[in-house]
């Protein structure tokens, strides 16, 4: 089956998930995402594959028509009140369609939402910055692209900023008395540095963080040129330098190390669930590939055991991965049902949670491409763009190095990683 032809594979009936977690308006808020991923992604790969006018086009669709990015906004301001930290198995199975489609459009808008969820979980955030996030989300009838400008890994030619988790701030904040001066030299954005309409900066304060607010088109923000990746084509980045802007008060909201972590977790959340997605449709591509390939006159290709165990791995690392991801949004939901507390527990069960997803779908996507030869690798099939895609994911990420140091310092007390 080539790209545009409309046989799809429902994933709810391939692998199981908990479906007691989501009531009936969650899987129809699922199966809009399926039809939007079948009708204007899946069916157009091949006239559009990586247009970027129609990613943003799609994006819109998803996020404004069909209403995603309003989804746990509260009503009295526009959204449509799904409740935190509940809506979390809501967002994974919306988010395991729009993988299905393209993991690029997925990522940048899990940016988006991730944000949203952990600005409206802290309680310590004024109203007059949820207001103005809201109306970004709810009110506009474009997409509004946030990047985010969180803790990296540093870079060796800057000056040191406060740690945070292992991972180096990349930007201060400073009292200026009336306002805050905001800094950053070659900061390099988690998405859609290049093209964003606003931005959300983690910032290191004299004592402590700060969460700043800003337009892309203020003086002294400054983009760079275009970073040249292998997948994501829907984000757009850029380093970002931010020099001396000038922000209000309410542009700035004073947070801790649990803003960080909270938010890393619904990202985490989040991106595992667009890798399940993503690994679905290459079941999907490599089961058709398979049906149709007959070994030297004498049968099919499926029915060789060879062959058969390699693509029943395909198969086996989604179950896991599907089972995995689903455990973690009810985790994140019901923390107590685990027997663990918030915060620290969330952060390392969804990086542990996030690093086996991500490794074990790009295991899947790995032995599909093997198993299909030169079709594997060509562009026809798509299959290429899905590892491309969770590849450059797993960079942004981290990769697997500085979640192995989490954990080592929440299991073994490890203080100076």
């Amino acid at each position: 089956m080539k790209e545009g032809q409309s046989d799809t594979i429902n994933s709810n009936s391939y692998f199981p998930y908990p479906k007691e977690w989501l009531d009936a308006e969650s899987e129809d808020i699922a199966e809009s995402v399926r039809k939007w991923a079948d009708n204007e992604v899946i069916a157009k790969r091949l006239q559009f594959r990586e247009d970027l006018e129609h990613q943003m086009r799609t994006l819109a669709i998803l996020a404004v028509d069909i209403g995603l990015h309003r989804l746990i906004w509260p009503e009295e301001i526009g959204g449509v009140g799904f409740p935190l930290p509940d809506a979390s198995s809501t967002l994974v199975r919306a988010y395991e369609e729009i993988g299905r489609a393209d993991p690029g459009i997925g990522y940048i808008s899990a940016a988006n939402i991730a944000l949203a969820a952990t600005l409206l979980e802290d309680q310590g955030i004024g109203g007059e910055m949820k207001k103005k996030m809201a109306a970004a989300f709810c009110d506009s009838e474009d997409v509004e692209l946030f990047s985010l400008i969180l803790p990296g890994l540093g870079d060796i030619n800057a000056k040191s900023h406060r740690i945070v988790s292992g991972r180096e701030v990349q930007a201060e904040l400073q009292n200026e008395g009336n306002g805050w001066i905001l800094r950053a030299e070659r900061a390099r954005p988690f998405n859609s540095g290049y093209n964003a309409s606003m931005y959300g900066v983690l910032a290191s304060l004299p004592e402590g963080l700060g969460f700043a607010v800003i337009e892309a088109d203020k003086k002294g923000v400054e983009r760079g040129e275009l970073l040249k990746t292998t997948g994501l084509s829907a984000s757009l980045n850029s380093d970002v330098s931010l020099r001396d802007v000038r922000l209000s008060d309410d542009a700035v909201a004073f947070v801790d190390e649990s803003f960080y972590k909270r938010l890393s977790a619904w990202m985490r959340l989040l991106t595992g669930s667009i890798a399940v997605g993503s690994a679905i449709d290459v079941y999907r591509l490599v089961k058709d590939w398979a049906d149709n390939r007959v070994i030297k006159g004498k049968g099919l290709l499926r029915d060789n055991p060879m062959d058969a165990a390699v693509l029943a791995q395909v198969a086996m690392d989604i179950v896991n991965s599907r089972l995995l991801i689903h455990n973690l949004a009810r985790a994140m939901a019901k923390p107590g049902v685990f027997g663990i507390g918030g915060g620290d527990d969330i952060f390392i069960l969804s990086g542990v949670i996030s690093v086996r997803v991500l490794d074990d779908c790009m295991h899947a996507i790995n032995r599909a491409m093997e198993m299909m030869g030169s079709a594997g690798y060509s562009k026809e099939w798509h299959v290429e763009k899905h590892w491309r895609d969770l590849k450059t994911m797993q960079v942004y990420l981290g990769g697997r190095t500085p979640v192995e140091m989490d954990v080592a310092r929440y299991y073994y007390g490890s203080d100076v990683l």
